[in-house]
């Protein structure tokens, strides 16, 4: 929208934190082989065992998805097109709503036969608090904004006419661990550390004046 005579109009931004009480963890088992049945028969004994050893951790049905097989044909292109074997990969994510308890789930996933960590995604379950509290921390933030053009300006702030909030500005994004190749199990735990979660809001808000 556009300012109309006797607006001011400001754009700002609040912010708040809160901590994480959801991970999202991907991972994927995956094998090659020249032979396309046992290859994916090793895969999939692999993500059942994977599969089971979550449900052990007490992690619930319904926060566990495990994807149909992706199966890929390898090919020797250097005396034409010939087949050499297959990959096969199974792709994975699990919901973990006890934090304590991620670093088991991580050593007891690789364990189990994943080959693959993606990445750990922090998040909150109920994001809609922090997001209300990054609201009224931007419209305040608005407020003093407009006070201080307005006195600079030598006019009178009157009231708030209008208000947005500006979508694409409010999605942060959230905390990942990096990629890793999980070689053999054993060895030191993996121990967690989450963090904070920074959620920003920005609006525009347009103030009479006089």
């Amino acid at each position: 929208m556009t300012t109309k005579p006797g607006e001011i109009s400001v754009v700002a931004s609040g912010e708040a934190s809160v901590a994480p009480d959801l991970a999202i963890v991907s991972f994927s088992v995956s094998g090659e082989g020249k032979q396309l049945a046992p290859t994916r028969d090793d895969v999939n004994r692999r993500a059942s065992a994977v599969l089971a050893a979550l449900r052990k951790l007490e992690i619930a049905e319904g926060d566990l998805n495990a994807p149909d097989v992706g199966i890929h044909p390898q090919y020797d292109y250097r005396k034409g097109q010939r087949l050499t074997g297959y990959h096969v990969q199974r792709q994975m994510t699990a919901r973990i709503r006890d934090l304590e308890r991620l670093g088991e789930v991580l050593d007891g996933v690789v364990a189990a036969g994943a080959n693959e960590v993606h990445g750990t995604q922090m998040s909150a379950a109920d994001p809609s608090a922090p997001e209300h509290e990054a609201l009224a921390s931007a419209v305040t933030a608005a407020r003093a904004k407009a006070e201080a053009i307005a006195a600079a300006a030598g006019v009178a702030l009157g009231a708030l006419t209008r208000l947005e909030e500006d979508a694409d500005a409010g999605a942060q994004p959230m905390p990942k661990m990096a990629m890793m190749r999980m070689e053999a199990a054993g060895g030191v735990p993996t121990e967690v550390a989450a963090g904070d979660l920074t959620v920003e809001r920005r609006i525009r808000a347009w103030f009479a004046i006089g």
